[in-house]
């Protein structure tokens, strides 16, 4: 189709969009009266989002939202009883006499039950956690259901600061700030999820989020509750809203989905079954299949995904106490395209990982302190690398994780502890030797309220310690250089805000420290999904970052604003990078006459050989704004706009950095006439003309995503259906983190669809 008709087709249907919200105004204009009101914990301070709200005599319903605010509109006048329920707290009853067209029940405040109603609460102490810096995120409930995707990565994509690196739809990870691999977390319940996403792209984070419910960004002096490399923030994934929950009766929560870009199909059925007052049992059982991804240029082969979970979990109640311990099985399988200068037929990995987990509260009154938390894990994790059609693996990494963790919270107080080892073990053709890492640390985090401003302040103590072990020779590394590592890590953050009566000023600075791992340090083998061979430099000292972040958000009754900007520099920021280059006609050739320094035989042929990747330290600054918008148009239209700026300058060689994301802007429009709403999100990616020594550019793109929900509520059953068009115009366009965009472009036009089911 030719370009001006493709433009005119978009203006055709933007027009349609349009003129169907203007004709839905007027129709809404005739309603008898609606309902608002907040849904709140009984400290009349934390906002409950996912409540349901139903009035039986109509069959109506809705849930709160993040702030606990909801909405029920076309309401006959007349007296109306509404049901309030939420997992883990008491039922909520309320009637009331609808005179007017705007009724306000103004906040309603929810008891939690944690356990039947003759025993004792086991709370979860909400008002003990740590305020949250402005460019925190949250998502959990309706707001996590409608982005639900296969990957954490693809699930936050649209959240300010954060973008995407890939090589196609079975490798996606997450970038923060610009900021990827180890200098932010991804952890489960404040604890690390035990994988090596974080050692090169063609690692996938092991995580499939079907089986999750729960996303926190946190950014900020919280962040060094969680560890040292912390200056992008930190991810923490969580499988229950509230992990305090105790069920009354059997219960069963599902979700199915199906995607047309891959033909790709998923399922998640969790079983809840308490014993008794004390006791309770959880099952969870996840599988997803993927074919190939669907480009606007055809398929990119070699992409399918094929992803099983099965958990267990066993929780005991008492009076003061909780403890949990469970078992997960997770596996992963999916394929990396090839490429011209590497595997000509893409690779595979297979993923494996077993989890052990045990968690223990118990409500103290010790020196200020109300709670203990007790966390232990065992992780078990390997994976292989094959190149595709060969029977036996080319490369095998392995590790073993166990970590304690302890803390201890008060009001404004927190102080822990974390012990963590970890065994790598590589095999194959993969010289990295045996190696061991033990990392202890003390942590802690104060807030003070001081006439008009409220200071927060964290510090971290970390020892770090790298022992490796020579079953045999390395072939890229001075053997002489292969010794034990010690680092000692102090890190701390301070932020200090300031109120007013509708606005709110933070300004905080991190000093964050990160101490070189195995791969960092003794790394000699190759990651064949990226057709690199990477080299570690054992000599690398400590990376250290200096952050500072400005922050002002407003609120009134019909918008939201906040408005950010960050600056962080490094004097040793750790960057591999290519040992040379050649030009391409020579890769393709059948000799290879740059091979040597800066190449690596690997096979034969054009897919025989693997550019050499090496670490080396150099000064960077990273800095950029961000911004969000949400404004309430009408009772049933919400606006907002989201602005994400990042630049990163590579000072040592007076250079753009590697890899930064482009600028990203979205607006987003919420149509809510319950119990259906629809979302459009519009998206705007600029061209990346900033790039570094071994980039290209990549020009800027426009896409368009549309969502329906329809949400039925009944008295023990609620049913949520979640249709999801994405890239409305089969736009062809190419995400600048991805390796693979010389190949093919993202995915094309696709159809999500979602049935979610709880009673």
């Amino acid at each position: 189709m030719p370009y001006f008709a493709i433009c005119a087709l978009k203006a055709y249907l933007l027009k349609i969009l349009f003129f169907s919200l203007v004709l839905l105004i007027p129709l809404r204009a005739e309603i008898s009266g609606s309902i608002t009101g907040t849904i709140l914990e009984s400290d009349g301070k934390t906002p409950i989002q996912g409540a349901n709200i139903y009035l039986s005599q109509i069959e109506k319903g809705t849930a709160s939202k993040v702030d606990g605010r909801f909405t029920i509109e076309d309401l006959p006048f007349a007296e109306l009883s509404l049901k309030i329920s939420m997992i883990g707290f008491k039922d909520v009853n309320k009637t009331f006499l609808l005179d007017r067209t705007d009724y306000d029940l103004g906040d309603i405040f929810m008891k939690r039950d944690t356990l039947l109603a003759d025993q004792i609460i086991v709370d979860s102490h909400l008002d003990l956690e740590p305020k949250s810096v402005n460019s925190s995120s949250y998502i959990a409930g309706e707001e996590y259901q409608k982005n639900l995707k296969s990957s954490l990565a693809l699930m936050i994509e649209e959240e300010t600061g954060l973008a995407v690196r890939s090589m196609g739809q079975g490798v996606t990870q997450p970038v923060l700030r610009g900021y990827s691999g180890d200098r932010f977390l991804i952890t489960e319940n404040g604890v690390t999820t035990g994988d090596m996403s974080h050692t090169s792209i063609d690692h996938t984070v092991s995580v499939d989020m079907a089986s999750f419910n729960k996303i926190r960004i946190i950014r900020g002096p919280e962040a060094l509750l969680y560890g040292s490399n912390t200056i992008g923030g930190v991810i923490d994934i969580s499988r229950q809203v509230n992990e305090s929950s105790k069920f009354r009766k059997p219960s069963i929560q599902s979700v199915f989905g199906t995607e047309t870009s891959n033909s790709g199909i998923f399922g998640n059925i969790i079983y809840y079954l308490p014993i008794g007052p004390k006791n309770q049992f959880r099952f969870s059982l996840l599988e997803r299949n993927a074919k190939d991804q669907m480009t606007p240029n055809g398929l990119l082969k070699n992409t399918a995904i094929s992803n099983r979970e099965l958990v267990g979990s066993y929780s005991y109640f008492s009076q003061k106490s909780r403890a949990t311990i469970s078992f997960e099985k997770l596996d992963m399988l999916y394929g990396i395209p090839g490429s011209p200068e590497g595997h000509i037929d893409g690779v595979d990995i297979d993923l494996n990982k077993n989890t052990q987990k045990f968690h223990f509260h118990k409500e103290i009154s010790l020196m200020g302190f109300q709670t203990l938390d007790i966390d232990q894990r065992f992780i078990n994790y390997d994976h292989t690398e094959s190149e595709k059609g060969s029977s036996e693996p080319s490369v095998i990494l392995e590790q073993r994780l166990f970590s304690l963790q302890n803390i201890l919270r008060g009001q404004g107080l927190h102080l822990g502890s974390q012990l963590q080892h970890r065994y790598f073990q590589p095999a194959g053709f993969y010289w990295t030797p045996h190696t061991k890492e033990l990392n202890v640390a003390a942590f802690g985090l104060i807030e003070k309220k001081l006439d008009k401003y409220f200071f927060q302040i964290s510090s971290r103590l970390e020892y770090q310690s790298v022992i490796p072990k020579l079953f045999h020779g390395v072939s890229n590394i001075d053997i002489s250089q292969v010794v034990k590592r010690n680092f000692s890590l102090i890190s701390t953050g301070i932020t200090v805000y300031r109120n007013w009566d509708y606005w709110e000023l933070s300004f905080g600075t991190m000093f964050t420290g990160r101490a070189p791992g195995i791969e960092d340090l003794f790394s000699d083998g190759p990651h064949l999904g990226v057709y690199a061979y990477e080299i570690g430099e054992p000599r690398l000292d400590k990376e250290k970052t200096t952050g500072f972040e400005l922050t002002l958000k407003g609120r009134s009754d019909k918008s939201e604003v906040r408005i950010t900007g960050y600056y962080n520099f490094s004097p040793n920021y750790h960057l591999s990078k290519p040992l040379g280059a050649c030009e391409k006609e020579f890769i393709l050739g059948e000799s290879h006459p740059c091979a040597g320094a800066d190449f690596i035989e690997w096979g034969a042929g054009s897919s025989g050989w693997l550019y050499k990747y090496k670490l080396s330290g150099i000064r960077t600054a990273l800095y950029g704004f961000e911004s969000e918008l949400k404004y309430k148009l009408l009772n049933y239209i919400n606006l907002f706009g989201k602005v994400s700026i990042i630049r990163g300058q590579n000072l040592s060689e007076n250079n753009h950095l590697e890899y930064i994301p482009p600028d990203k802007y979205f607006l987003l429009t919420e149509l809510d006439l319950n119990p259906i709403s629809t979302l459009l999100t519009l998206k705007k990616v600029s061209a990346q003309n900033k790039i570094g020594e071994f980039e290209t550019k990549t020009e800027g793109y426009f896409i368009a995503n549309i969502s329906l929900i329809y949400t039925l509520n009944k008295t023990n059953l609620k049913h949520k259906i979640i249709l999801g068009l994405d890239n409305i115009f089969n736009q062809e366009y190419y995400n600048h983190l991805s390796t693979i965009k010389e190949i093919m472009p993202e995915k094309g036009r696709s159809l999500r669809i979602l049935y979610r089911i709880f009673f």
